[in-house]
């Protein structure tokens, strides 16, 4: 076939495809209707009448391929085709590149549901569970998911042959090649088919190498499979699914939610990699061997550090396998635009687009349909990520991008999912079954790479690409070199190593270590090297072996004492973690004590987690470090290790953690140390009821009782010791106690059982010297105690203390909330003549709380207190809906005029524009351009609680309602944060019961007493850009 005639016929099957597509909405419901998917009654009731939030499916048509390329915009130094299109490619999820240049598309036909499971439950976060684990191939249900390859067979940049190398899958995320093997994830199962040929079509049936991998939420499975550097195979997955993998090695290893992992084909061990991070699905690796994940929030993503623990949801993700960990990193700083979310991105490194994309990052976002040109900045051992422009957006809002790669040729190609829904929350399968789109971004002048099979290649020719400009076939070369393993390339490997200090000489390193090469002799030369990225990944591999012989030992220890650049310093901590202690302490006692790292914002988490893992397992020798009085004066160790060694002995708990802090307070140089110390004492106590503590912590706290009274007395709060109470109660009634020391004891009050403290807490309450925060502590900590006069006592007080302060105000009437008694005193007194306060004072969110006690003589009184409280019906709020769409449609808004309703209305609660509120989610980043999803969200708040602010009611085994936002949880402790209010840890044993709220504190009727006018000048501030 002619080149002419060619592209005739692939235009002509675009055609076709749009017309397929006109259809697909309708006929894609039949893919998974929800009797064939649900597994009982209840749960098909759920999913039908759930009422789905997000960008979902609308009433809009596909664009004709050709008609969406023109729509794009882009500068003028860049070009982009529309390589495939529909029917060729359908929901493709992931693209790739295989060592022939072969294009590789997974087409996630089979989405969301697994074919031959049924739904058995599903929670409010649709959160599935099925009545079985599916079979693995040869013996699984052959779902509708399949893997295609795309091949250029003559050069001239246009995929004209197409194979299906895989069909029949069943919920498959990623696909690549390498040790004569095809490898798919295929969660719950990592597979890998036989390929001895290499032409990419299996040989036989799979091998099981991985099983466990969650399938509660399949837009959150493992996926984003990845050859490292060292010749690991990694992996992401997301944040809504759990995984309990086994491996031929590694067994039941348990993980919750988000986490980057790996896996090595030849001693078959499998680990974890990171924790945290937004719902990964993107696996990055730069040109240094630095991994990175995109983020579903308002940052650019993470730069993944082995063994770091990251930023996540605990209350809907869950926590962290460590328990110890007492602390996150955060994701890489953003200066730009704050718009949800950053799917994907590469670091470009291709060599062929123009120079400011060099080093640059491309960044997906699929909600706003655009691709974001990013600078990442050095900052200490990490990076912050500046905008700087929009390379490609289009207005057509079916353009979602879900992944990127960069080819062969340099070009960067991009996977459009292409489709009008965007959001998985919504059970039913209205997806766009028939469309998707793969483009190419390329310079103006870019020109498809020459064929080539690397497979063919000489193992020195595959040296020779090391140094090739573009990335792509320099990761390429070493998955190469490492299906071979050549010992002869060996020697070479080494001289390039011993006399280059360029790129060259980290890729000889990667090559020496999968050739074989990586010997002690190699390794002292690597750490020595002038290359800082040879010497970190020499490091690096040091510690994936869990041990190193003495000679390696003592120049690692070495290298920390005298290790120039931070990123080696950062990596140095996290294989300090991995050794054995007599390895890892006198390593990170020099990072420590030879380098001021205190305020980078990697390296001080790093070095506690690193000492952390020690601290039980090489307990004397940890202890040991404290003896010397100078590594107490390290910023550090006050700063970030010696609170949370202490908290983290006391958590864990026994005589020998305890004794442990004895012999810290024993070794403390002076009172400041004790204080710091001391906090952490009261952290690893928080929430518990009054703790026995040995006789000999409590005489090594002696010496520091006069210089440090309110952490003694504290502490002796907490010890239920006889004259302790009297003497907290004297200072906290005394107005001349610093308010901070009167704080602490009456917040402790709070967490203990000591009802003799209810007069002076109520006193506090009552005073007219009491400040804002002191009333609000005495409230929150009133709460504790369940006498019938405390309601009474502060209804009184009301009217002329109470009702002045928000805070104040606020703690009032939670503790109303918190207790049936005090809840129909409440109502009562509205009800009464005159009233302490207006009816009006009462904000939605306390209604809401009373209504939660579930008593009826409160539920009749709220019906008459507030009739207004009653949630509307479905059928009123999509009637309301539309009323306000036609109003707003109906005139021109004034954004100025906006800001203010907005400040008076939603203001208290929400940021917009870094202004505002923190108690629900900062909006800047939303698709606040779509009015239809502005509205359904305002009139129906509760449709879409955002992961973070779902509140939770929790009722206690003395007889509380407690009501808020969970911000911790441990295996002994929970931490609320109640609206408005100061957060309360909670011991586990007090919790009768917890239960996420599906209800939101926003309420419906949030735009009821607006005029007309109003709410359109509200709406056109909101929609603002």
């Amino acid at each position: 076939m002619t080149s002419k005639a060619l592209k005739l016929a692939v235009l002509i099957g675009l055609q076709l495809g749009v017309l397929a597509c006109l259809t697909a909405r309708k006929n894609s419901t039949t893919t998974s209707p929800l009797d064939q998917v649900a597994g009982n009654e209840g749960v098909a009731r759920y999913m039908k009448t759930f009422e789905g939030r997000g960008a979902l499916a609308d009433d809009s048509e596909p664009t004709a391929p050709a008609e969406a390329l023109a729509k794009f915009r882009y500068p003028d130094d860049l070009a982009l085709d529309l390589v495939l299109a529909e029917p060729a490619v359908r929901q493709p999820v992931e693209v790739s590149f295989d060592h022939r240049g072969r294009l590789w598309v997974v087409q996630y036909h089979q989405y969301p549901y697994p074919q031959g499971l049924k739904v058995v439950s599903m929670d409010n976060h649709l959160r599935a569970k099925f009545d079985k684990v599916p079979a693995p191939p040869p013996g699984a249900t052959k779902g509708a998911d399949k893997i295609t390859i795309f091949e250029d067979t003559n050069g001239d940049g246009t995929f004209d042959k197409t194979t299906d190398a895989i069909t029949g899958l069943n919920i498959a995320t990623s696909v690549i090649l390498g040790r004569n093997k095809v490898w798919v994830l295929n969660p719950p199962y990592l597979l890998a088919y036989p390929d001895p040929n290499g032409d990419g079509l299996p040989d036989g049936q799979p091998e099981v190498h991985l099983e466990g991998f969650g399938l509660e939420d399949t837009h959150a499975v493992a996926n984003s499979l990845r050859w490292g550097p060292d010749g690991w195979l990694y992996g992401a997955q997301g944040s809504t699914t759990t995984a309990t993998i086994q491996s031929a090695v590694s067994k039941n290893v348990h993980f919750l939610g988000q986490a980057i992992w790996r896996y090595h084909p030849d001693s078959r061990v499998f680990e974890i990699f990171a924790e945290g991070g937004g719902n990964t699905f993107y696996i990055e690796i730069d040109d240094k061997g630095r991994l990175y994940s995109g983020d579903n929030g308002l940052s650019r993503g993470q730069y993944y550090k082995q063994g770091g623990y990251y930023t996540k949801n605990i209350d809907k993700h869950g926590p962290h396998t460590n328990p110890y960990a007492l602390g996150i990193l955060p994701n890489m700083a953003l200066e730009g635009d704050r718009k949800r979310f950053t799917h994907a991105w590469v670091k470009y490194q291709g060599g062929t687009l123009p120079a400011r994309y060099q080093d640059a990052m491309l960044a997906l976002n699929p909600l706003h349909s655009y691709l974001q040109l990013t600078r990442l900045q050095p900052t200490g051992s990490t990076f912050s990520t500046l905008d700087e422009a929009r390379i490609l957006e289009t207005t057509d809002h079916w353009f979602r991008p879900v992944d990127l790669k960069v080819g062969p040729d340099g070009a960067v190609y991009l996977a459009d999912w292409y489709d009008s829904r965007l959001t998985h929350i919504d059970p039913r399968d209205t997806w766009h079954k028939a469309s998707g789109r793969i483009y190419r971004l390329r310079a103006r002048d870019g020109q498809p790479a020459p064929k080539f099979d690397l497979s063919t290649y000489s193992s020195e020719q595959l040296v020779a690409l090391l140094g090739h400009p573009n990335k792509w076939f320099r990761q390429q070369a070493l998955v190469q070199l490492g299906n071979r393993k050549d010992k002869s390339l060996v020697a070479s490997l080494q001289s390039t190593l011993r006399a280059d200090t360029s790129q060259l000489a980290l890729e000889a390193l990667w090559a020496l270590h999968l050739s074989g090469g990586f010997d002690d002799a190699t390794a002292t030369v690597a750490l020595a090297h002038a290359n800082p990225y040879v010497r970190m990944w020499a490091v690096r591999l040091l510690g994936d072996a869990h041990q190193v012989p003495p000679a390696l030992s003592t120049q690692l220890t070495q290298l920390a004492t005298t290790e120039p650049h931070p990123e080696v310093r950062s990596q140095l901590a996290a294989t300090a973690k991995r050794l054995p202690g007599p390895d890892a302490l006198p390593l990170l006692k020099n990072l420590i004590k030879y380098h001021d790292d205190a305020a980078d914002r990697d390296i001080p988490l790093q070095l506690w987690w690193a000492l952390e893992a020690k601290a039980e397992s090489d307990r004397e020798a940890v202890l040991a470090l404290f003896e010397d009085p100078t590594f107490w004066e390290r910023k550090v160790v006050s700063g970030t290790i010696l609170e949370r060694l202490m908290q983290r002995y006391l958590m864990a708990g026994g005589p020998a953690n305890v004794a442990s802090c004895t012999r810290l307070l024993t070794l403390a140089p002076s009172a400041g140390y004790a204080k710091v110390l001391l906090a952490g004492l009261q952290k690893g106590l928080r929430g518990a009821e009054a703790t026995a503590l040995p006789a000999e912590l409590l005489q090594a706290l002696r010496p520091y009782q006069a210089e440090l009274r309110e952490e003694s007395l504290a502490l002796a709060l907490r010890q239920a010791q006889p004259d302790a109470l009297p003497q907290a109660l004297a200072l906290i009634a005394d107005s001349t106690t610093e308010e901070r020391e009167r704080l602490s004891y009456v917040r402790i009050l709070g967490e203990i059982n000591q009802p003799a403290a209810v007069p002076t807490l109520l006193s506090v309450v009552e005073s007219t010297h009491s400040t804002a925060p002191l009333r609000q502590a005495a409230l929150r900590a009133l709460q504790r105690y369940e006498a019938t006069d405390i309601g009474l006592r502060v209804l009184a007080a009301y009217p002329d203390k109470l009702r002045v302060d928000q805070d104040v105000q606020a703690a009032a009437l939670a503790l109303f909330a918190s207790r049936t008694t005090w809840a129909r005193q409440l109502v009562q007194q509205l009800e009464s003549t005159p009233p302490p306060m207006s009816r009006d004072e009462v904000p939605t969110s306390t209604i809401r709380q009373l209504q939660l006690l579930n008593d009826p003589t409160l539920h009749e009184a709220i019906q008459r207190l507030w009739p207004q409280a009653r949630l509307a019906t479905s059928a009123e709020k999509t009637e309301r809906i539309a009323q306000i769409g036609t109003l707003i449609q109906a005139g021109t808004g004034d954004a100025q005029a906006g800001q203010t309703v907005f400040t008076n209305r939603c203001g208290s609660c929400h940021r917009l524009f870094d202004q505002g509120g923190t108690i629900g989610p900062d909006l800047t980043g939303y698709d606040r351009s779509n009015l239809n999803y502005l509205l359904f969200n305002t009139i129906d708040p509760s449709a879409d609680i955002r992961e973070g602010y779902v509140n939770y009611l929790i009722t206690t085994q003395d007889g509380r309602t407690l009501f808020g936002k969970m911000k911790a949880r441990t295996g002994t402790s929970l931490t609320l944060e109640p609206l408005g209010g100061e957060e309360m840890t909670l011991p586990a044993s007090q919790i009768k019961s917890m239960q996420a709220q599906e209800t939101s504190l926003m309420p419906e009727r949030l735009l009821d007493g607006l005029s007309d006018q109003q709410i359109r000048d509200l709406f056109s501030y909101i929609m603002k850009r």
